[in-house]
Formats: C-alpha cells, sequence, structure tokens
C-alpha cells in the first residue's frame, strides 16, 4: 500500500515536468526578443513598417457587400437559386426620372418626355435596358383584344343573342310566320355595352398614356438599368450621362419652371449603401476614438497613449490586411469589427504598459529592466486570454452561418495578431521615446493616484465586506441562472423583422418622391417572390401545386395570397371565343349592309364591334411593358412565376416568412420534376433557421475552448476553476439582463454569447494570475493595480461595444447593448465577487491553519 501515493504522484509530476519545459523554452523566448527589442529598437521598428504597409495597402481594397444573402454560405440552395434567378432578371434597378412642374402643364410634361426618351435609349444596352414611359403600347394592345377577355359565357350570350336577332329580322323582311311569343332584343349598343361594358371599361384607356400624375404636376420615366445600385462608381457614371442628356433637351424649353428630380431603387438602394457605409464607418471611428479616450484618463500620459495607438493600430492593419485575403470583403455582420477589435485588442497592451510603469514607478527599474519584468510577468495572462478570445471569435468560424464564420474569422485573427504586434513593437515603441526623452516617475504622482482610483474602489469593498459580497454574488448567480434557463427555455430568437433593419433618422428626398409617383405608376411585384422554372410547360402545373397548398392550408395559415403567371395576362379560351367573335362581328356587318342597325346605334355600337383580324394572342404577342416582369435577358418569357403574401400578414414577420417560405421552397410536380424556390422570404428564413441550429454549436465550442486555454494556463489547478466559475457567473449575468430587458436573439447579437466567454474570461485570468505571483496577502495591492489596468481594458472593450449603440442598424445595437451587459457582469465578477470569495475562504483557511487556498 505504501507504494500507491508515490505511483499517483509520479504521472503529475512527469505532467509539470514537462509543462516546466515547455515554459521555461518560452519565456528563454521572450528574452531573445526582449534583448532584440533592447539592443536593436530601430531594426524591430523598420520590420513594423515593412510588415504593416503593405497590410494597409490590401485593408483599403475591402469592398462592402450589405445584401442579406452575403451572410448564408454559397451552397445554400436558396442562396444558389436566388443568383440563378437574379442572373435571368433583365434588370438590375430602376432609375425613376421625375419632371415637375409647379403648376399642372400636362403638354409641356408630354413634349418633354417625347424628347428624353429616345436620347437616353440611345445610351445603349450597357447603361440603358429598357425605358418605361407610359402605358400607351399597353392601351394599344387592350384595346385591340379588349373582347377576347370577357368571359367566354357572356360572349356567347352575345353571338347567341345577335344571331337570334339577326334571325328574327331576315324572316321578318320575308314575310315569314316567325310564331314567337317574345320578340328578341333589338340590335343596339346597349345589348353589347351590358355584355362588354364592364371588362371593356376596365381596359379603356384613359389620359396620354404617359405616366403623368399630380394633376399635370408629376412625369415619370423608368430607366431599366443593368448596373447595380451597389456598383458605385458604375452608378455614378450613369447618373452623369444622364445628368448630359437632361442638359442638351433642356427641360426648361418645355415650361421654364420644369425641375427633374431622381427616384427609383437605383437612388435607394445607393443612399441605403452609403447609409450603411457611413454608418459603419463613423461607428469604427467613434469607438477607436472613445477607447483612446479612457486609455488617455487613465495613463493621463499623451506618450503612453501614443506608443498603445501605433500598437493596436498595425494590429489593425494586419488584421483586415489579412480579411483582404482570407475573405476578400466585409458584409453587414464584419463591417463593424474595426470597434470592436480595437476594444478587445487593446486589452493586451493596457495590461503591458500598466505592469510596465509599475516596474518603472515603483520598483525603479530601467525602460530595458521594466521591459523585462513586463514581458515575463504578463505574457502568460496576456496570451491566455487572447487565446481564450481567439478561440470564442473562432468558434464561430465551425459554423454554416457565413455571417458568424467570416465574424468568426476576422475576430479570431484579430486577436492574435493584436497580441503579437503588442508584444512585438510597444515595447519597442516604448525603449526608442524613453531614450528621445526619458519619462519621470513618481510612485505618488496625480497619475499614480488616479491609476489607483480604478481598481481602488473594488479593494476597498472586497476587503472591507468579502462575506457579504461573496454571498451576495452567490444569490445572484442563482438568479441568474435561473432566468437565464427561463430565457431560452422561452425561445429566445427575434421574429420581428423590423427590429433587424437599418432606420433612417429622416426620409430622404429620393424616398418622399418615390411615394408620390407610385400612386399613379403602380408598385407591382413589390412584395412578390419570384419561382424560376426550366420550362414553359411547368408553369400551370406549379401554379395549380402552389394553389393546391393555399387551399388545403387552415384559415390562420394560409401561406401566401395569390400566384401569379404571365398566362394570366392571355385572355381564356381563346380557341371557343375567337369564332364566336368572328362570327357575330359578320352577323353585324350583314345587319347594318340591310339597314337592321340604325346609323346612331351603330356609331355607338362601333367601340364593341370585334375588329376585322382577330387573332390568338400568345405571350410574345404581348407588350414588352406587360409581360417585361416575365422576362429572362435573353427575351425567353414566361418561366417566372410570382407569388404574393397574405393579405393582412406581414412580410417583416419572421414566423410568416417562414411559414411562406416552407410553401414554395421545394415545389414536386406530378411528372416528378423538382422546382426550388427563393427569394427575400427563404433568405430571412434561411437566416433564422442557421442561427438556431448554429447558435449551440457556436456557445459550446466556445465554453469548450475558453475551458481548454483557462487549464493549460492554469494546469488544471483549483485556480482553473475559480476563473470558470467567476467567468460562468458573469455570462449569466448578461443573459439575465437580456430576458430583463426584453432583447431577443438575431442574426448579429447571437454573437455575443459565444465570444463573451473568450473576452470575459480575460479579467478573471488576469487578477488570478497576479494574485498567485503576489499571493493572497497582497490581494488589495492586486486589485489596485492588475485589478485597476482589467477595469480599463473593460471599459475599452465596453466602449468598442458602446459605440455600436450609435449605429441605425436596430440589429447592430442589440448587438452593442448585449455585450456591454456582458462585459459589465464579467468585470463586476472579476475584481469585485472573486476577489471578495478570494479573501473570506482565506480568512477562514487562515483561522483554521490552512495556508493559501489558490495554488501557486
Amino acid at each position: 500500500m505504501g507504494g500507491t501515493p508515490n505511483a499517483t504522484k509520479a504521472p503529475e509530476a512527469l505532467r509539470d515536468q514537462r509543462m516546466n519545459k515547455l515554459l521555461s523554452g518560452v519565456k528563454r523566448f521572450f528574452s531573445f526578443v526582449a534583448r532584440l527589442q533592447i539592443e536593436q529598437p530601430w531594426l524591430v521598428a523598420m520590420i513594423a513598417v515593412t510588415l504593416t504597409v503593405p497590410a494597409i495597402i490590401a485593408a483599403r481594397g475591402l469592398g462592402l457587400k450589405t445584401d442579406f444573402s452575403e451572410l448564408l454560405p454559397d451552397n445554400k440552395p436558396s442562396v444558389v437559386e436566388m443568383r440563378r434567378v437574379s442572373e435571368k432578371l433583365t434588370s438590375a434597378s430602376t432609375l425613376t426620372m421625375v419632371a415637375e412642374v409647379p403648376e399642372g402643364n400636362t403638354k409641356a410634361l408630354e413634349e418633354f418626355a417625347a424628347a428624353i426618351v429616345p436620347k437616353i435609349q440611345a445610351l445603349g444596352p450597357a447603361w440603358v435596358g429598357a425605358i418605361d414611359a407610359g402605358n400607351r403600347e399597353s392601351h394599344s394592345f387592350f384595346d385591340h383584344n379588349k373582347l377576347l377577355y370577357p368571359p367566354l359565357e357572356e360572349i356567347r350570350k352575345v353571338h347567341d343573342e345577335v344571331r337570334e336577332r339577326y334571325d328574327y329580322e331576315v324572316q321578318k323582311r320575308a314575310g315569314g310566320d316567325l310564331e314567337l311569343d317574345d320578340e328578341p332584343p333589338p340590335l343596339t349598343a346597349a345589348t353589347l355595352r351590358e355584355r362588354f361594358g364592364k371588362t371593356a371599361e376596365k381596359l379603356e384607356q384613359k389620359g396620354s398614356g404617359y405616366y403623368i400624375g399630380e394633376d399635370g404636376k408629376l412625369l415619370a420615366i423608368l430607366i431599366r438599368t443593368p448596373v447595380e445600385p451597389g456598383s458605385i462608381e458604375p452608378a455614378h457614371r450613369l447618373r452623369t450621362k444622364i445628368d448630359e442628356v437632361v442638359r442638351e433637351v433642356a427641360p426648361e424649353r418645355f415650361d421654364p419652371r420644369m425641375a427633374i428630380h431622381y427616384t427609383g431603387d437605383f437612388v435607394t438602394s445607393v443612399e441605403e449603401y452609403e447609409s450603411v457605409k457611413n454608418d459603419l464607418g463613423h461607428v469604427g471611428v467613434y469607438g477607436v476614438l472613445m477607447v483612446l479616450g479612457a486609455v488617455m484618463l487613465f495613463f493621463l500620459r499623451l506618450r503612453t497613449l501614443l506608443a498603445m495607438g501605433i500598437a493596436i493600430a498595425i494590429g489593425l492593419a494586419w488584421t483586415f490586411g489579412a480579411t483582404k485575403f482570407l475573405i476578400g470583403y466585409l458584409n453587414s455582420s464584419t463591417g463593424f469589427l474595426v470597434s470592436i477589435i480595437a476594444g478587445n485588442g487593446i486589452n493586451f497592451g493596457i495590461i503591458y504598459m500598466a505592469r510596465y510603469l509599475e516596474a518603472r514607478r515603483v520598483q525603479h527599474k530601467t525602460p530595458a529592466e521594466a521591459v523585462i519584468v513586463a514581458h515575463k510577468e504578463t505574457w502568460l495572462a496576456t496570451l491566455a486570454a487572447a487565446g481564450a478570445a481567439m478561440l470564442s471569435y473562432g468558434s464561430l468560424a465551425i459554423t454554416n452561418f457565413r455571417g458568424f464564420k467570416h465574424f468568426g474569422i476576422i475576430g479570431a485573427v484579430g486577436m492574435i495578431l493584436c497580441w503579437v504586434s503588442t508584444y512585438a513593437f510597444l515595447p519597442t515603441i516604448l525603449l526608442v521615446s524613453e531614450k528621445t526623452s526619458p519619462m519621470f516617475l513618481h510612485p505618488r504622482s496625480l497619475r499614480s493616484k488616479v491609476r489607483g482610483l480604478y481598481g481602488y474602489g473594488f479593494a476597498w469593498l472586497a476587503e472591507r465586506f468579502p462575506r457579504a459580497i461573496s454571498i451576495a454574488g452567490l444569490a445572484f448567480g442563482v438568479l441568474a441562472f435561473g432566468a437565464s434557463v427561463r430565457y431560452f427555455a422561452s425561445d429566445p430568437m427575434e421574429y420581428d423583422m423590423t427590429r433587424l433593419r437599418t432606420e433612417r433618422k429622416d426620409r430622404s428626398a429620393a424616398g418622399e418622391l418615390s411615394g408620390r409617383v407610385d400612386s399613379f405608376v403602380g408598385r407591382l411585384g413589390q412584395d412578390g417572390m419570384a419561382i424560376m422554372v426550366d420550362r414553359l410547360d411547368q408553369v400551370l402545373p406549379v401554379k395549380t401545386e402552389l394553389e393546391r397548398r393555399r387551399d388545403v392550408a387552415a384559415a390562420h395559415a394560409k401561406p401566401f395570397e395569390q400566384v401569379v403567371t404571365i398566362f394570366d395576362l392571355l385572355p381564356k379560351d381563346q380557341v371557343e371565343k375567337i369564332p364566336l367573335l368572328n362570327e357575330t362581328r359578320e352577323l353585324l356587318m350583314r345587319a347594318r349592309s340591310r339597314g337592321l342597325i340604325g346609323e346612331n346605334d351603330w356609331k355607338e355600337l362601333a367601340p364593341y364591334l370585334p375588329p376585322a383580324a382577330l387573332t390568338m394572342v400568345g405571350v410574345y404577342d404581348l407588350p414588352e411593358q406587360l409581360a417585361r416582369s416575365f422576362t429572362e435577358k435573353d427575351g425567353t418569357r414566361g418561366r417566372i412565376v410570382y407569388i404574393t403574401p397574405k393579405e393582412g400578414r406581414s412580410v417583416w414577420d419572421g414566423r410568416y416568412l417562414e411559414l411562406w417560405a416552407d410553401s414554395f421552397r421545394t415545389i414536386n410536380l406530378p411528372n416528378g420534376d423538382v422546382i426550388k424556390g427563393s427569394g427575400r422570404a427563404v433568405i430571412f428564413a434561411d437566416m433564422l433557421i442557421a442561427v438556431v441550429e448554429d447558435a449551440p454549436k457556436a456557445i459550446v465550442a466556445s465554453f469548450g475552448g475558453t475551458c481548454l486555454v483557462v487549464l493549460l494556463a492554469f494546469r488544471g489547478k483549483r485556480a482553473s476553476w475559480v476563473v470558470l466559475l467567476t467567468l460562468l457567473l458573469g455570462v449569466a449575468g448578461m443573459v439575465a439582463f437580456l430576458g430583463f430587458r426584453e432583447i431577443k436573439l438575431n442574426f448579429l447579437n447571437f454573437v455575443a454569447l459565444p465570444i463573451t466567454f473568450g473576452i470575459g474570461v480575460d479579467y478573471a485570468v488576469n487578477v488570478m494570475q497576479r494574485a498567485r505571483l503576489e499571493g493572497l496577502e497582497r490581494m488589495r495591492h492586486v486589485i489596485v493595480e492588475t485589478g485597476g489596468a482589467v477595469v480599463l481594458c473593460s471599459m475599452t472593450t465596453t466602449l468598442g461595444y458602446l459605440a455600436l449603440t450609435l449605429s441605425s442598424n436596430q440589429a447592430i445595437v442589440t448587438f452593442g447593448l448585449a455585450a456591454v451587459a456582458g462585459e459589465v457582469a464579467c468585470i463586476l465578477a472579476a475584481v469585485l465577487v472573486m476577489p471578495a470569495a478570494l479573501i473570506w475562504f482565506s480568512h477562514k483557511k487562515r483561522a483554521a491553519g490552512v495556508t493559501s487556498p489558490v495554488a501557486a
């Protein structure tokens, strides 16, 4: 039995020996780096410039893609199908030119339209796909074919009545005995008007045929263009060309008061793109400025601010330079990462700088000696924090949701590169600056006292009320854990999509004008979803299947309102109608030639007389304006099917989007063909599904990676578990806040959960590491010095997140709020609850005659 303890201890001793050997190698590496920085500072500075300039050039080439489809993987069926459909559509967007006169002047607007339309068309297909200045062509088409549209029963009744009356009049003139109880109605215009009038009135042309509204004050010309609104340079070139045409035509020739404005999705999309771009830009700038401002308030020394600013700028340049090669662009989820990475990444510099200045101020070390001390005593804690943050971000990279994946890749790369840039170049910057002008540090200077304030209050509370704070922390943890369970059990997903979009503080002039134009031009297909079939013969079976799904659904679960195809624009039953109409015309012509219809009746009847050359109307006989929504780039017509949302249901309701998307995501036809659906509804629905599917994976991976880093950093000893429990307390507090504020999870703010594991653990790791080095009897000093530094770390990170609340995008705002709540909860747990618990436990152990409860 005596050999058992030694056998048990042998593997532990071997493990400690290997770990000590690894740590010894790392320490030798840092000693080498420190010597290089001390002896060859200018060489290190040249290396920094050499590596950073190309990174800046690469980062400047990053583009921004704001479409929601960019957040889903390229191989997602809905994304593949949506892009396939988009590639086949005739135009990317519509630029609407609006001519306005203060008082109605229809003639001037018509003359202007006649003059400018041919010149715009002459710009060529590279710039202009089609021009829609009015519905004259459609009116002409319906005017010629209007008698094909009434129901077959009405046409048959007219035919039979005309035949009956004609036969009656012929026999009457012949002197035959008709023996009819009731005389057939006479052949008058009233007879045809009664049968055809309702349909004819709907198709009857009114006005000039131009898009003119507001009593002759506005003229709209719709310019369909293949130029994507997001392609900013081509978009500006198109606008320049249009402006040149306007100057050449000179609208003032037609009316001196005529003004030209622009609207349409081309203009509003460019405005939206520029709004998002500017939004992300000012969020990033404000975030970085607030972070640097917090650093300045802590150190109260411009030199330290510049040194840390240069170090984090190098890390940011490397990060986004690497992003150019790894991803190539930013999306709506990753565009604001500048402020987040700056707020997180500067934390390593804060810890390093605090220890450097402490060595210079308190221990009276030379700059070279202070660098060695800062390297030696901070690298493990900061590297562990960087590793945990990197793994937390990296946990998002294992998901299929591209919004998470790109966020995770950039964040993970940013954390490790900011750590490298800090330890590679911050010491060099400090050494060079000290050689130029040495810093004079006094232990009791104003700067020292200000820095002490960041941790002094926490130290006083932890020392004065360790038992009360520990019990309160435990009670809060239990309540927060219960609130977290309730939050996740009650479906925490956000289904109100209006809370995810960008809110413009003011409606633009183009947006206001668009509403005025819609009133007389219309909003065809505004919310409809397009389904692209492979063959024309699949259109009607698709419509039949979709309508079947709609009809069998419960009244409260109808997925859509109607299905619209190009065949809905064609007259029905043409094969039966045309012979009846042709014969009706022939009978009426005979009746007139025989004097059976009076001259006055004939004039009234003429508008309802079937045309002489009435033929079958097919999909390619429809005017371009009517068929445009169903026409592909190569001119193919009819393979596009539209489904419209259910009346009374909002397209911004996530639950309805899921219902709607599922109704046409996959359509199985009777012959075995499978048709895929896509569009905004399916994309949004897939985003919701992706978040629900990927969230657990990311959270588990993040927490697992954080645990691994902490266990390695503290060799799996008791300190590891104290740090992890502290982290869980902070995360539970964050989730409880989300539940209290009723903030639901969406495709963006969910990210706050996994990254809080890696970033929030930073504070507990640094405090615990310093406590192990100093001993619990110096806990006050630990909280004031290291605790003050990690409070600043949390402040910079919090400010980076807080900058997100300045965004006009509500998804970004809720992300900022959630992340700020996580930061506050984690820092309070790390610098107040954990130290108080350690002090209380230490007092109890000391009273029992046992040494420090934290293993070294």
